[in-house]
């Protein structure tokens, strides 16, 4: 019997985050989708849900006022998906804005990028998958 692999959806602009991000959960055993913007999330989610993604807030960082990874990524997938969980990581929002700006009943978790606690992820991670 072939065991599935928990499915992480990563959706950040800057491809280092996505790279390590990526690098790091295959190696825990997860299978990762990453996607560089709204369009290529969008199309990642139609594959089916996840069981989890991992948001950037800003998806243009020459958009100060831009929260497409909240705005779109996250109410879009939550619509179509209620029972995915989000990870949602930045250096620009706080917690407190994060939540004001998704949906009450969405299962949100907020990293700030600046102080970005690696061993915090992995172990909610694993949590959001096991339960």
């Amino acid at each position: 019997m072939e065991v599935t692999k928990p499915k992480i959806l990563i959706v950040d602009d800057r491809s280092n985050w996505r790279t390590t991000l990526e690098t790091l959960l295959k190696s825990y055993g997860y299978a990762v989708t990453a996607a560089a913007n709204v369009l290529e999330a969008s199309e990642a989610l139609e594959q089916g849900p996840y069981n989890t993604a991992i948001l950037d807030v800003r998806l243009d960082d020459f958009d100060d006022d831009n929260r497409e990874g909240l705005s779109t990524v996250l109410i879009s997938a939550h619509h179509k998906y209620p029972q995915m969980s989000f990870i949602v990581i930045s250096s620009y929002y706080s917690e407190a804005d994060v939540r004001d700006f998704a949906p009450p009943d969405a299962r949100l978790f907020y990293f700030d990028k600046n102080n970005f606690p690696i061993d915090k992820l992995l172990n909610t991670l694993k949590q959001l998958v096991h339960s």
